[in-house]
């Protein structure tokens, strides 16, 4: 009877981690998952795995991750492969590392060229993707709606932790005005013009 009990949790514990699908990698820090989900849900995910979305609040961190990514063949090269980051805005305005409560660049800015936008002030969870122009890995804001793969990590036993918010829902609310939406992503048209303050490319 005992055997059995230990054999269902063992079962248990992989289905778990199997419906997480993350890649298979020796590393014991950072989740890179293979399936795609809205914020809110890779961050549900991650917690059931008893993992938390990545956070970056140095250089140090920054690089390993990156070096993670590079060394087993993750860096994002499209759109598909694109990473949800544990980064949001708050209502108030301000980016924050939702796992951290830590304010996004207080220690290493990681954004990409013109980022953050914010457009149609909507775009408030924080994606890691390859900048293009700048050849490197770079954060965005971006709809929280949109589906994307996402990077967990082993939860932070030293350092700030960050405080749950009452309220989740206007990260998932439905982007109704915006004028075209092409195969479930949303297309910016050329013409539109960020009135936000910008980040500069370093």
């Amino acid at each position: 009877m005992f055997l059995k009990i230990v054999l269902l949790l063992i079962v248990a514990c992989f289905s778990a981690c199997f419906k997480c699908e993350f890649t298979v990698t020796p590393d014991k820090t950072y989740f890179a998952s293979k399936e795609t989900l809205n914020w809110t849900d890779a961050k549900n995910a991650c917690s059931k795995a008893g993992l938390e979305l990545v956070s970056v609040l140095n250089t140090k961190e920054q690089t390993l991750l990156e070096t993670f990514l590079t060394e087993y063949q993750l860096v994002p090269a499209d759109r598909w492969s694109i990473y949800w980051l544990s980064g949001i805005r708050y209502p108030n305005g301000t980016l924050y590392w939702d796992t951290t409560g830590t304010e996004i660049g207080e220690e290493v800015d990681g954004w990409a060229r013109g980022e953050p936008s914010n457009a149609y002030e909507k775009e408030h969870c924080i994606e890691l993707k390859l900048d293009e122009g700048a050849n490197r890995l770079g954060w965005n804001d971006y709809f929280c709606i949109e589906e994307r793969k996402y990077l967990c990590q082993t939860p932070r036993k030293e350092g700030p932790v960050g405080q749950d918010l009452n309220d989740y829902s206007y990260l998932t609310e439905k982007i109704e005005d915006l004028p075209e939406v092409m195969d479930g992503h949303i297309i910016i048209p050329f013409g539109f013009v960020n009135t936000r303050k910008q980040t500069p490319f370093v």
